[in-house]
């Protein structure tokens, strides 16, 4: 039996027929398989199943000639020609206040509104002509076809393939110029400038910003001066996680820009505050507007830089403009006179709304799809949580003074004590089991803590490091004010004297950006963690035990330098760290923990060592009633030793956290080594971004060339 040859027509599709008797090859009219209003086919017999019809007025010979006769001949009735249009026309993009939120947006939409129109236009070209024939149609087909839709695997059938993205696009970067991404740089660093701005300058302002407007109250039924001041960590570390839970839903750029204008809003209002309510208020909103804008951060970092010394180039500017911005608070509040104490805040939020603008204008547009990631918000743990943390953290603020006019009862003896506390810890208990055992989306997964041996001890060695920067931080600036011969000054050091002294912090801190990345590619992090450990027991320890007065440079510029070495480094490596072993889904909830751990020390830190001055105040029994030098002696050795006795618990925290980073904690070795890709995320189009749900079923896509298992 010998079969016709067949010459394949350049517009059809040639298919073989299933049939047992012959190897017959029908040739069919895509339109025809593809169309579902086609015709239905005519036939002297029924047509089986499995053969496909056939184009109208073709006939096949089997080689029998007469004896198949017309019986084997299918027909189908004239069918109209293809549409001639090879791919689907695209929806035209339409504004949106997405898509106008920030300017990479606006220009990714007017690139793609320009891009609809030269797919419009190509595609108005390519229709046919309507006097031309049907036959001269088919034979254009192929041409609208590109090659990169032609099969090149049989040469029986044709299948159509996807259209690959053009290479250039793939090889863009995130950041359309250098300026943009030093812009970005810019940005991300100004963010913990205010962060520590707000922290540090405060310790001076509030003081004089109390007293102006008669707004000082002590005794039972107070939280003491320093409430405001810890108000803003308080809240700051009780809504971190729920707030780096929504950067993890939603991206980072959104709640990043209102985080920064909330700042800058609740920064305008304590320049006018003229009573205590609005300044506590004014305070607690700052903290919810840091809240915001923190984890975004990181979120924004891990979308557009893959792991590596690039990235940790950012990360160390992010984590050396802190000390800078703890100096400039220091200089503002210092350099400004009683009565202009309120530009501390514009100061502030001028560099809040500064950071807004240049944001709107750098920052690039995350195109990671978020959405099938499947995270929800736990509700319930987010509410156990920060009720916990704000009611021990009240509880301990109270203390001091519920017990200031009766000495022999202790402050945890009052139900305004006690009350809270319980309340607090068994909040705080309860969001544990739940986040166990029962939330399916918990705030604070127990996964983030693997390996346990690593991460959960370094957390809580940071918590012990930071504790012990909070007491310096606020306790050395009473300290070099007191007129009690702690400098050679008979009324303490003051004003813009006194910022000066901080100078070291600024100088060191930005050393440390510039070597900090450095040091994490030639130094280990578990040196380099004990080295800042020792750093952080020296800095109270030399204002706690060194004879007075102070020496200014035997003394004070060590314990400044131990102390910006000490936080610098200790906040470079655990947010490197935490950051490069997380997947995708966690890194909200990485920095968030970073900064967690800096203002939840500090805000337990500092209740406890107003607890502990009430107490070491007890150890001395003056005669305040009469001004004899022995009296005023034994004033001054009391006030010294309250801050003597703040300073040695600043230093045995740090020592604990000292000897669990030398008995617990282990770092990846090649955590912070340099890749041969480490460059910017490529600038992905939309159809080639990747998804969460891919870093979810593989969570160890970024970090697993980097980092090796666990010494």
């Amino acid at each position: 039996m010998s079969a016709t040859p067949l010459r394949r027509h350049s517009s059809l599709r040639t298919i073989r027929r299933p049939s047992d008797e012959d190897g017959v090859l029908l040739t069919v009219h895509p339109a025809l398989l593809a169309s579902p209003s086609a015709p239905c086919l005519r036939s002297e017999q029924p047509r089986p199943h499995s053969h496909p019809p056939l184009r109208a007025r073709t006939r096949f010979d089997g080689g029998d000639g007469d004896a198949r006769g017309d019986a084997d001949v299918w027909q189908a009735e004239p069918l109209p020609p293809p549409s001639p249009i090879a791919r689907p026309l695209l929806p035209r993009p339409r504004a949106s206040f997405q898509r106008l939120s920030s300017l990479d947006n606006l220009i990714s939409h007017r690139e793609k509104k320009a891009e609809w129109k030269r797919e419009s236009t190509l595609l108005h070209d390519e229709l046919p002509n309507p006097g031309k024939p049907a036959d001269d149609d088919i034979e254009q087909d192929p041409a609208l076809v590109g090659e990169d839709r032609r099969s090149e695997s049989s040469d029986d059938t044709i299948v159509s393939t996807e259209i690959s993205a053009p290479p250039s696009l793939k090889q863009r970067n995130r950041f359309r110029s250098l300026t943009a991404e030093i812009g970005f740089a810019f940005t991300m660093a100004s963010t913990a400038f205010l962060g520590e701005y707000l922290l540090s300058g405060i310790a001076i302002a509030l003081p004089d910003l109390l007293y102006r407007h008669n707004l000082i109250r002590l005794g039972p039924g107070t939280l003491g001066t320093l409430w405001p001041a810890s108000l803003l960590s308080l809240i700051l570390s009780a809504t971190l996680l729920v707030f780096a839970r929504l950067a993890d839903m939603y991206g980072g750029y959104g709640l990043f820009m209102a985080g920064l204008i909330w700042l800058g809003v609740w920064t305008l209002i304590p320049g006018f505050c003229t009573s205590e309510l609005i300044l506590d208020v004014a305070r607690a909103m700052q903290g919810l507007a840091i809240a915001a804008f923190m984890p975004s951060t990181f979120v924004m970092v891990d979308s557009f830089y893959q792991a590596g010394p690039r990235r940790n180039f950012v990360l160390g500017l992010y984590s050396g403009c802190a000390p800078l911005g703890f100096f400039a608070g220091f200089l503002t509040a210092a350099a400004l006179p009683s009565a202009q104490i309120s530009w501390y805040f514009y100061v502030s939020s001028i560099v809040a709304f500064t950071a807004a603008i240049t944001a709107y204008l750098t920052v690039p547009h995350d195109r990671t799809d978020r959405k099938q990631l499947g995270l929800k918000m736990d509700w319930l743990g987010a509410f156990l949580i920060t009720a916990g943390l704000i009611l021990v953290s009240y509880a301990l603020a109270y203390e001091p003074s519920a017990d200031m006019f009766d000495r022999k009862r202790n402050g945890f003896s009052y139900p305004e004590v006690y009350g809270p506390f319980s309340a607090g810890m068994l909040c705080l208990g309860t969001a544990w089991c739940v986040e166990r055992w029962y939330a399916k989306c918990p705030l604070l997964p127990f996964e983030f803590f693997k390996p346990r041996k690593s991460t959960t001890a370094l957390c809580f060695a940071n918590l012990c490091f930071y504790a012990s920067y909070g007491v310096w931080l606020y306790e050395s600036v009473d300290f070099f004010q007191s007129p009690t011969n702690v400098t050679k000054y008979e009324w303490g050091v003051q004003g813009i004297e006194l910022a000066i002294w901080y100078t070291p912090t600024a100088v060191g801190g930005l050393i440390l950006c510039v070597v900090g990345a450095s040091l994490l590619r030639v130094v280990r992090m578990e040196i380099l963690m004990l080295l800042s450990g020792l750093a952080w027991i020296a800095a109270p320890l030399l204002l706690a035990v060194c004879p007075r007065p102070l020496n200014y440079w035997a003394v004070v510029v060590p314990s400044m330098i131990c102390a910006t070495c000490g936080i610098d480094i200790t906040y470079t490596v655990s947010l490197v760290h935490i950051s490069s072993t997380q997947p995708k889904k966690y890194q909200g909830l990485c920095g968030a923990m970073c900064s967690i751990m800096i203002n939840l020390g500090m805000a337990f830190s500092l209740p406890i060592s107003e607890i502990i001055q009430m107490r070491a105040s007890m150890a001395y029994t003056c005669d305040y009633t009469t001004r004899t030098p022995e009296s005023l002696a034994c004033s001054d050795s009391s006030v010294n030793w309250e801050f003597e006795a703040m300073f040695l618990y600043a230093a045995a925290s740090a020592g604990l956290g000292f000897i669990v980073c030398a008995l617990f904690v282990r770092f990846p070795r090649t955590a912070a080594k340099d890749k041969p890709a480490d460059e910017e995320r490529p600038r992905e189009t939309s159809s080639e971004s990747p998804t969460l749900v891919e870093a979810v079923a593989r969570p160890d896509l970024e970090v697993a060339d980097d980092v090796e298992s666990v010494r």
